[in-house]
């Protein structure tokens, strides 16, 4: 033991400071380990922090890139199985997508800038007929044009027309800054959609066989996802888009392209309320410049058209939905669209489907106990409400649900699952099986391998030619003892279930002190 002795008499131990190996006041020897993983993990987190703001553009444009990829795979699958190269199928995937948004610009883009800004002017006699309408019709009496038009002067800034040469400036930076953007996302889409398989093979041949199967699972669950949800969606926002268009030319409602776009997109990506909010606009707009009949006809038109859409029309085009729950999924849509604005609120379901579909993959689940918090309580009387409902729902609901196709019946919670998913998820649940019958459970279900004990003389001198058995490692028969030994191990793992158990319910955990 190192002693330093000092001027007053006192020692110090230096074996206390940097304890000799085998020493009791050593630390393991993941402590070092340990000490520089925490190290780097604190290096890089600064460093993203620090750099975060100029980075930022970059990481989304592959995130965009990203989607865009796994939207378009199913069609390069496709094209592939015709024999196509996949660089091939993905160049011309990817090139379609941009002349099919480029004729729709060429199409309505002229007329819906045009309605926007006719709508832009015209929002102040759209506002007096409004407030007509709603005092003749109801009695209410809006603040007067007006004094709108002042509380909103009291409000501008005079730095505002200063600044108004450097928003230029900026808005022709940005606008250049947005066609790099453009071309950023378009090349890394075709090269990761290009790349598919091989990005694959490099990721997974640093992983575990297990863990590629893991791997592999989620990525195809969340392609299957962000492929099903983009696709159905914008099918239906179409639908809705066209749908509404064709109603209110027919009504002559004016600014019919932005509010049938609007309508079609709001309802179809944001959830449970979309419908509503996008709805909204419409029946203002035709409440105020045609009267309050045509205000009410538009929306009746939208609900007639929401239970059209959710019965007949989303089973058969979105026929993979996302199992998120209701209030979960608007809850994303607000916070995705806050932190990243109008783009973060579009991607908001399909990215929490998929780390839904991660969370699954890399967890495991337990069977659940036995509490009344599980569950409500049993009713102990029906009152005449509940009564009425189950009859009404026995007599009239019922019936028609049953004359239904079956594609139709229970559209929101149908998730069919793909072949291919279901073949990696038998897998991976055979292989846990296998995992686990192997080893044995203690009583709080964690699994544990079986405790061995060490010989005495293991690892001297004389025995350090031997394996733990004390028998030489190019032996090739062992005793009758250790045969038997053996057999009665096996016989016991194969007549044990997964929570340590024998047949007959007799514990086998060679802890519990009391093994049969």
């Amino acid at each position: 033991m190192a002693v330093m002795s000092s001027r007053d008499g006192k020692t110090i131990d230096l074996a206390a400071v940097f304890p000799a190996k085998g020493d009791s006041r050593r630390p393991p020897d993941w402590w070092g380990r340990a000490l520089l993983y925490v190290a780097i993990a604190v290096f890089l987190s600064v460093f993203v922090w620090r750099s975060w703001g100029k980075v930022d553009f970059v990481v989304l444009d592959v995130i965009i890139a990203l989607f865009i990829a796994l939207a378009i795979e199913p069609l390069v699958i496709r094209l592939v199985r015709h024999g196509w190269k996949r660089g091939a199928a993905s160049a011309v995937s990817l090139i379609g997508l941009i002349v099919a948004s480029l004729a729709l610009l060429a199409l309505f883009g002229n007329m819906f800038v045009q309605q926007v800004i006719s709508m832009a002017r015209g929002f102040p006699g759209l506002y007096d007929d409004f407030a007509r309408s709603l005092a003749a019709q109801t009695g209410w009496r809006l603040p007067a044009k007006e004094s709108l038009g002042g509380e909103i002067l009291k409000n501008i800034q005079t730095s505002w027309i200063t600044n108004f040469a450097g928003q230029a400036v900026s808005t022709t930076v940005s606008m250049l800054g947005a066609l790099l953007n453009l071309l950023t996302v378009a090349m890394v889409t075709f090269y990761v959609s290009a790349a598919g398989p091989k990005m694959r093979r490099s990721l997974c041949q640093w992983m575990a066989p297990t863990a590629q199967r893991r791997f592999l699972l989620g990525w195809t669950t969340v392609q299957d996802q962000i492929s099903g949800f983009l696709f159905s969606r914008s099918i239906l926002a179409l639908i809705n888009a066209v749908c509404m268009s064709i109603f209110l030319v027919a009504i002559h409602v004016p600014y019919w392209l932005p509010l049938a776009l609007f309508c079609g997109l709001t309802s179809q990506f944001i959830p449970t309320v979309g419908t509503y909010i996008g709805g909204a606009l419409p029946v203002l707009f035709a409440w105020a410049s045609n009267g309050l009949g045509y205000g009410l006809a538009v929306l009746v038109f939208i609900v007639v058209y929401q239970q059209i859409e959710n019965l007949l029309l989303a089973p058969k085009i979105s026929e993979r939905t996302m199992d998120l729950n209701p209030a979960v999924a608007f809850l994303c849509v607000l916070v995705f669209g806050a932190i990243f604005g109008a783009l973060g609120a579009f991607l908001a379901l399909p990215v929490t489907a998929s780390l839904q579909s991660i969370f699954k993959v890399y967890t495991r689940r337990y069977e659940l106990v036995d509490s009344p918090l599980m569950s409500d309580p049993n009713p102990v009387r029906k009152s005449k409400v509940v009564e009425g409902a189950e009859a009404f729902n026995e007599r009239v609901i019922k019936p028609v649900s049953e004359r239904m196709p079956r594609a139709v019946r229970g559209s929101s919670a149908r998730v069919p699952v793909d072949e291919e998913v279901a073949r990696m998820q038998r897998e991976l649940y055979a292989e846990h099986q296998r995992s686990s019958s192997d080893g044995d459970d203690n009583g709080d279900g964690v699994d544990e391998s079986r405790t061995v004990a060490i010989p005495k003389n293991a690892l001297s001198g004389h025995g350090a030619g031997k394996h733990l058995n004390g028998v030489e490692p190019g032996a090739g028969h062992r005793d009758d003892a250790s045969h038997r030994d053996d057999a009665a191990r096996e016989d016991d793992t194969m007549h044990r279930d997964g929570a340590g158990h024998r047949d007959d319910g007799t514990p086998t955990n060679p802890r519990s002190g009391w093994r049969r």
